[in-house]
């Protein structure tokens, strides 16, 4: 999921509306510190590691000047002079596959290393036998817990339209799976055919289908089949309780939409992002969005750090970027 810069930073000018700003952050580098996950660098990007230990160490700064452009540097050169698709790295109990041209990578390690609240949720959210639905998976963090939380009786789902993320992330499920898995390397929405889906060079994070969100930088453009998620799985015999997890970047009511028998009888709980500005760009609302929820059956929320404490959900804030999780009563 995109991330926003470290709430303790003051707002820097030169960093607004770069939507791969947060990436170079201190808060998600940091794991570059230790070197049993930094010495798994290719030897170019352990350059980019001692840099930023050498920045961070020297001043106050919470953003990583000159990072991307060392990065992409970096990344140029890599693509040059290896043959290697993938990163393959050892995070804890989890053996995964990372795209190194992807900057996005960063932040993979940092929320698998770390254990975030974004992926600990799910050890509070799934039980073994039950079924983790990945719309937006990326590289695919949430995916591969949940892989090892539902055990040899549960499904994992991927969806993922970009391909080299999709390969990834079919990878790292099947080097770290419990359970049965499926990965599907395209769009879902409310209709059938193919897009254009806009990925920008900065991060793979902001990929999405409206140019005011995703071709705002400079991006390329991927053409990916789009379907109904209800159609394109046998949700009827999905076992054990339903979690979906829903980050496609403005995309979320049109996947509401194509999955609404589905949300409407195994009334599962939702970990979506609410993002003021993909909703601006997919030309919809706070408001509609929480409308259509409703209509689901979706009548409270919980903070991603604070399940136990829930709130109606007409007091759900639009206005605040962040993931929350909705219930049904």
């Amino acid at each position: 999921m995109q991330e926003q810069l470290n709430s303790e930073s003051p707002k820097i000018p030169y960093l607004e509306n770069k939507p791969d700003a947060w990436i170079y952050n201190r808060s998600v580098l940091s794991w570059l510190f230790e070197p049993s996950l930094s010495n798994q660098l290719p030897l170019l990007y352990q350059i980019f590691s001692l840099y930023c230990y050498l920045y961070f160490q020297l001043t106050t700064e919470n953003y990583l000047r000159g990072g991307k452009e060392l990065f992409q540097f970096l990344a140029t050169l890599l693509n040059n002079f290896s043959s290697e698709s993938y990163l393959k790295f050892k995070i804890s109990d989890y053996e995964v596959f990372l795209d190194p041209f992807d900057a996005r990578f960063f932040q993979v390690v940092n929320e698998l290393a770390s254990k975030d609240a974004e992926t600990r949720v799910l050890q509070t959210l799934l039980s073994e036998g039950d079924t983790f639905i990945d719309i937006g998976a990326n590289h695919g963090s949430f995916s591969i817990v949940a892989s090892k939380l539902v055990g040899a009786n549960g499904l994992v789902i991927s969806i993922e339209p970009q391909p080299r993320l999709a390969s990834a992330v079919e990878k790292s499920v099947t080097a770290n799976a419990l359970c049965n898995f499926q990965v599907y390397q395209l769009a879902v929405g409310d209709f059938e055919g193919e897009i254009d889906l806009l990925i920008p060079r900065g991060t793979s994070g902001s990929a999405g289908i409206y140019p005011e969100h995703s071709a705002t930088h400079k991006h390329q453009i991927v053409k990916v089949k789009i379907r109904r998620f209800e159609e394109l799985v046998d949700w009827p015999n999905f076992p054990g309780k339903v979690l979906i997890k829903l980050d496609i970047e403005g995309s979320e009511c049109a996947f509401l939409l194509g999955a609404k028998k589905l949300i409407t009888a195994l009334k599962p709980n939702l970990i979506i992002e609410i993002h003021p500005g993909t909703l601006a760009a997919a030309k919809t609302t706070g408001e509609e969005l929480k409308q259509l929820l409703e209509s689901l059956g979706y009548h409270r929320y919980a903070e991603m750090n604070d399940l136990a404490q829930t709130f109606p959900l007409e007091e759900l804030s639009t206005e605040v970027q962040r993931n929350v999780v909705m219930m049904m009563e």
